[in-house]
């Protein structure tokens, strides 16, 4: 519950205490006063024990929600609640003349038109409800797929890329996987640092990344390994543009921050085509073999 809500409300605020004030003196300049022996004392703690909780409802309205239709359908509602409950407590005091009769009007009228405009601001909260929950589940789904996010490159884990992997496979769609490593990745890390290791992981990611079509899938798959996916993409081009992403990263002049002197790094791919029903390990376990055969080729430790 928020009081500085309340600060938001002065016009509702105003409104209520507004028709407090005009349905007192409406009944006091009408009405006449009873004696205290005909008054009824048990009404009177029944009647105003239910305009005293009406109040209170209106207060914890008012503090607890930010100005809105429903906000304002609800106070105006529960405001015409408490005046019915309010003049009801009011006639154990006051008995009205003959030829005003229509008081009786005002008493009964409030509370029927109170409860139309609750049963109509309850049904706009559960919309209101609904939306928020809707939003909340958008919200629970974004951030369950970035927990998905490798930390270091910014780009999706390996169980991210086997995910969509199964779902290409449900859907029986023909696509192409690669996988790339960095040379020497581990020599790399022991003559600098493992944070000059992680920059070069970065920049390398970035030069996948802008390689890629919009329709491809880059992910980190582990350590110095990145795997690539291009749905409904033949083989000849997927491996054209490995072959391109290759050559970039070789022109990649890295900097160590101990030496500040150029480094560049090579890396080995595997590429294999998927075009029948092949669950994700399987799919993996094709392109790492064909990564290991190219670096068996190239003599690459």
């Amino acid at each position: 519950m928020q009081f500085l809500l309340l600060k938001r409300h002065a016009k509702l605020i105003s409104f209520t205490l507004g028709c407090i004030f005009a349905v007192i003196s409406l009944v006091l300049l009408n009405g006449q006063f009873k004696t205290l022996s005909s008054t009824d004392w048990l009404d009177v703690l029944g009647e105003g024990g239910t305009a005293l909780m009406t109040f209170i409802w209106i207060f914890f309205i008012l503090a607890s929600r930010p100005p809105g239709r429903v906000t304002s359908l609800l106070t105006i509602g529960l405001t015409c609640v408490f005046i019915s409950a309010l003049i009801d407590v009011l006639d154990e005091f006051v008995a009205y003349p003959d030829h005003k009769f229509w008081l009786y009007w005002v008493e009964s009228l409030p509370a029927f038109f109170g409860m139309f405009l609750m049963t109509w601001a309850l049904y706009q909260w559960h919309q209101e409800q609904f939306k928020l929950h809707a939003q909340l589940n958008r919200r629970e789904a974004f951030y369950r797929e970035h927990t998905q996010i490798d930390y270091v490159t910014q780009l999706y884990s390996a169980d991210y890329m086997r995910n969509q992997l199964e779902l290409l496979q449900q859907d029986n769609i023909q696509y192409t996987l690669g996988m790339v490593d960095i040379n020497n990745f581990a020599q790399f890390n022991h003559l600098y640092s493992h944070q000059d290791g992680d920059r070069l992981l970065r920049e390398i990611a970035e030069i996948i990344v802008m390689n890629l079509r919009q329709s491809d899938l880059a992910c980190r798959y582990a350590g110095d390994r990145f795997i690539i996916l291009f749905p409904h993409t033949p083989l000849i081009e997927s491996e054209l543009v490995m072959a391109q992403i290759s050559k970039a990263i070789s022109y990649l002049a890295f900097k160590p921050q101990q030496t500040g002197q150029a480094v560049f790094n090579h890396v080995s791919y595997g590429i294999v085509s998927i075009t029948q029903k092949t669950t994700a390990e399987a799919a993996i376990s094709q392109v790492n073999q064909n990564l290991e055969r190219y670096r068996s080729q190239h003599a690459v430790a």
